[in-house]
């Protein structure tokens, strides 16, 4: 027997229920249309008697099984009302209501209706759901979506891009309609259904077009549990791209296309899973009881989302200096320039866009500051790094660092590697927690983005006359402390006047259990001992790293030396920096070098093998070092490091 079908909203999405409903066949009959605009005026449905408002089609004596409405979402609640209190199922498309009010009240409405509420996230239907659960709960979830909206999209309709419409809320922003299905995937996938699921939800919304309502917006969504999930998206990139979403399991990170329903592993092969369709599984539930994949109470978690979208600041205006109006095609197309990177860098780093310096996002969050002088000149700052976001490694560092005339030498949260912070101490293993930041190497399966960064926070600090004093605890994703560490810096004119020099000591303890202190070498990555003091410079050309003995990154990588100079071209003109062991462990620790991937030197503290540290136990590195403007002869280096 037919299921009588009623469809509000005949034309734009409604267009393509009516071609699903022409496949259904003899499934459905579809007794009425409701749109303002009327019906088509030929094909599919062109037949069906058509009305202006659902409350018209009832007032007539139509009296359907189901309900579609392909409506804008600020007439959602209204409608579905009146569908469930006329006794109707109901498919409500995406996103299900405006505000969690209208959640709550249409939840309770279906209780005591006892009708079946079908949701239009036909992504909830995807057969990848079943595959990805094989490989265990996920750790985290990130997803990202770079598509094209011309200025003929936004002026489509009088709600199109709008937060509120004649007073009342429309949201139509890119994480709660075009782009809802990759949020709300992402929460489903990480086991998010239900409202109480979601404990904080944290955005940044930003506009490149002239509209109201966001078109480019990061969200950093904290579940009840701890895990993330995160969300970078834009309706202002150059052209169109499959949205993606990264599952992290235990087994395996993967990537799926929640539009195609294909599922990529991590050495390439692909899978297409296929799905259910919705509309039909509602059909299916009807008559023989299968259940829902997309039923209204488990929106909840997107519907907290939403809530979070529509109750937040008027989204961020793009500045003009970071956008590129398109004008090669029929309708204007605003972008923002580097926004395919952005969005994917941002979601799989589980960061806000601030949080990574994007150019066009609005000024980071600063952490506690001071100046560090040699004589009037201020040389160098120290930043606590409390502001930093926990995917880049909380930590102290220094930055910028400058030459006596002004020339810096250090690069923080680059485009690169937004977790390398000037000049710091960290490191990626201990105890299997990233005091570095990033993506975490595993011995089996390479780098992975994992949640297991910890934290470094600055526990005293204090200047005196020739630099600084500071303690800091590392601190796991759990609270307990692993580490405990006090540094002292010292900085001080030199004899030559193109530099000033600095000594700086740094003492590890193990607090309250032993302690591994690793690196990507320790755990499998040849050559990649990193880890200790590093410094990272800012982009460079004509560079020359060196040690007395050696010169270029090859020859120089994996050495150990009792100084290494790196002199290049930088953005501010030609500078030198100078390091050199200052203790004997220090001394024998290998350098680490950069030039072609990144511009940027270290000590590796854990070269190949890892140290053990027992309770109460500690290590200790040392360095002195010069600063230069120019680029100086090795023996200018090393009486400078003599001094």
């Amino acid at each position: 027997m037919a299921t009588d079908v009623l469809l509000v909203g005949a034309h734009g999405f409604g267009a393509d229920h009516l071609r699903n409903l022409e496949r259904l066949g003899d499934r459905v009959r579809v007794v009425a249309l409701a749109d303002p605009n009327g019906g088509p005026s030929e094909g599919y449905g062109s037949d069906a008697p058509a009305f202006a408002g659902l409350a018209e089609a009832f007032d007539a004596g139509i009296r359907p099984d189901v309900v579609i409405i392909a409506t804008p979402t600020g007439t959602h609640f209204a409608l579905a009302s009146l569908a469930l209190e006329r006794g109707c199922d109901l498919y409500l498309e995406k996103p299900p209501l405006a505000t969690i009010e209208q959640f709550e009240a249409l939840l309770a409405l279906q209780k005591r209706s006892g009708r079946a509420v079908q949701v239009g996230f036909q992504s909830f239907g995807s057969h990848a759901f079943d595959r990805l659960a094989e490989l265990g709960e996920p750790t985290s979830v990130a997803t990202w979506g770079a598509w094209a909206r011309d200025a003929a999209y936004w002026s489509r309709s009088a709600w199109a891009g709008r937060r509120t419409l004649d007073g009342h809320p429309v949201v139509d922003g890119v994480v709660t309609n075009p782009l809802s299905h990759a949020v709300a995937t992402a929460l489903r996938i990480a086991g998010a259904r239900r409202r109480d699921d979601v404990a904080r939800v944290e955005l940044e919304l930003y506009r490149a077009n002239d509209i109201e309502a966001d078109d480019t917006s990061s969200v950093r969504i904290t579940l009840t549990d701890g895990r993330i999930v995160s969300a970078a998206l834009t309706l202002a990139a150059p052209e169109h791209s499959d949205p993606l979403i990264e599952v992290r399991t235990p087994e395996a990170d993967v990537i799926f296309s929640y539009t195609t329903d294909r599922l990529i592993h991590p050495d390439g092969s692909e899978v297409d899973t296929g799905r259910t369709e919705l509309f039909e599984e509602l059909l299916d539930h009807r008559d023989h009881g299968v259940p829902l994949h997309a039923p209204l109470v488990e929106t909840g978690a997107f519907m907290a989302v939403m809530e979070a979208v529509r109750t937040a600041p008027d989204p961020i205006p793009v500045e003009d200096a970071a956008i590129t109006l398109l004008t090669d095609r029929p309708s204007p197309l605003t972008t923002i320039d580097g926004i395919v990177e952005w969005v994917e860098r941002t979601a799989r780093s589980g960061a806000l866009f601030s949080e990574l310096h994007a150019p066009f996002a609005a000024a980071p969050l600063a952490g506690r500051t001071h100046e560090l002088r040699v004589g009037a000149a201020v040389v160098a700052v120290h930043d606590d790094g409390s502001a930093v976001a926990h995917t880049s490694g909380s930590r102290p560092f220094l930055h910028p660092v400058r030459t006596p005339s002004g020339v810096v030498v250090s690069a923080a949260h680059p485009a690169d590697h937004h977790w390398h912070l000037g000049v710091s101490i960290a490191l990626q293993h201990v105890n299997s927690v990233n005091f570095w930041g990033g993506p975490t190497y595993t011995r089996d399966l390479g780098y992975r983005w994992l949640s297991d960064h910890g934290r470094i926070r600055t526990t005293s600090f204090a200047l005196d006359d020739d630099g600084f004093s500071s303690t800091a605890d590392w601190i796991a994703p759990g609270g307990a402390v692993l580490l405990s560490e006090s540094t002292r810096w010292q900085l001080r004119e030199s004899s030559d006047p193109r530099a000033w020099l600095f000594r700086t000591t740094t003492t590890l303890r193990a607090e309250s259990t032993p302690v591994e202190l690793g690196s990507p070498a320790s755990n499998g990555r040849i050559g990649g001992g990193y880890g200790g003091f590093t410094w990272r410079f800012p982009s460079a050309s004509d560079v020359d790293v060196r040690t007395g003995r050696a010169a270029g990154e090859d020859a120089v990588h994996g050495t150990v030396a009792p100084w290494l100079a790196f002199s290049a071209l930088f953005g501010d003109g030609e500078a030198t920096v100078a390091l050199a062991g200052d203790d004997d462990r220090t001394c024998e620790d290998p350098w680490f070098v950069r030039v072609d991937a990144y511009p940027g030197v270290g000590s590796a503290l854990a070269w190949e093998d890892a140290l053990r540290l027992d309770v109460g136990a500690s290590i200790t590195v040392s360095f002195r070092g010069a600063v230069a403007d120019g680029r100086l002869t090795n023996d200018e280096i090393a009486g400078l490091l003599d001094e």
